[in-house]
């Protein structure tokens, strides 16, 4: 008999995400949180020049997610 506290984590491996399945995801998020942002700024009428620095700010921010979002789903909290 397996002991009750071992299962989840050997339930989680067995669900890993794939990593050219979390960079689809990451993809899709990406392009629809952009989206958004960009009908924002249209409906908030937020001038050319300032878009484009808003745009860049928002890259900064997916890149930092792309970087590290891996480390948090292939690693859970209490999972080392």
């Amino acid at each position: 008999m397996s002991q009750p506290t071992k299962q989840p984590s050997r339930n989680l491996r067995a669900h890993a995400v794939r990593a050219n399945d979390l960079n689809q995801l990451l993809n899709a998020l990406r392009a629809l949180d952009r989206y958004v942002v960009e009908v924002s700024m249209h409906i908030y009428n937020i001038p050319r020049r300032d878009r484009a620095a808003m745009l860049k700010q928002h890259r900064r921010l997916h890149d930092a997610i792309r970087e590290r979002l891996p480390r948090f789903l292939y690693h859970p909290q209490g999972d080392t």
